[in-house]
């Protein structure tokens, strides 16, 4: 409950949407009146994003919101991971892909390579995925033997 006086509601907003509130829950006096809620979704900002639901249908309705804002937040990321993550054959290509974006490159798990990657790139190791391609591969930077994949980027 929000109850800062001297705030608009517009700045409310915004500072609980910045916090990444994921559901904002409206209770006016003719809200009260009605029996009625209104549920905005941080997602789908604007009207598309909210909807009113009976008070009594409230627990329901916020559960099943909140289960469909985290797919949708997840669904996005993932396609943006996706979307800007390169699989570079050289070294030259793996500087210009993380310049952009993520880079998805065989790496053979010494320290030192990883320390050279950062000073000539600026781009740090985010993590060894999981999911492995499996095989064998030659690391991005030095071509020695590497058995895993990470994923390499710079920080903003």
């Amino acid at each position: 409950m929000d109850e800062r006086e001297g705030v608009s509601p517009g700045f409310k907003f915004n500072d609980w949407e910045m916090r990444g509130v994921p559901l904002r829950l409206e209770i006016g006096p003719k809200d009260v009146a009605k029996g009625s809620v209104v549920l905005a979704r941080r997602d789908r900002p604007g009207k598309e994003g909210k909807s009113f639901v009976s008070q009594q249908d409230l627990p329901a309705s916020v559960a099943q919101l909140l289960e469909e804002i985290q797919k949708s937040l997840y669904d996005r990321a993932l396609a943006f991971r996706i979307a800007n993550t390169a699989e570079p054959a050289s070294y030259e290509e793996f500087k210009k892909a993380v310049e952009k974006g993520f880079a998805l490159s065989w790496w053979c798990g010494n320290s030192e390579c990883e320390a050279n990657i950062k000073e000539e790139t600026r781009a740090t190791m985010r993590c060894i995925p999981l999911e492995q391609p499996g095989g064998t591969g030659k690391c991005i930077h030095c071509g020695e033997l590497a058995k895993e994949k990470a994923i390499f980027a710079r920080a903003y």
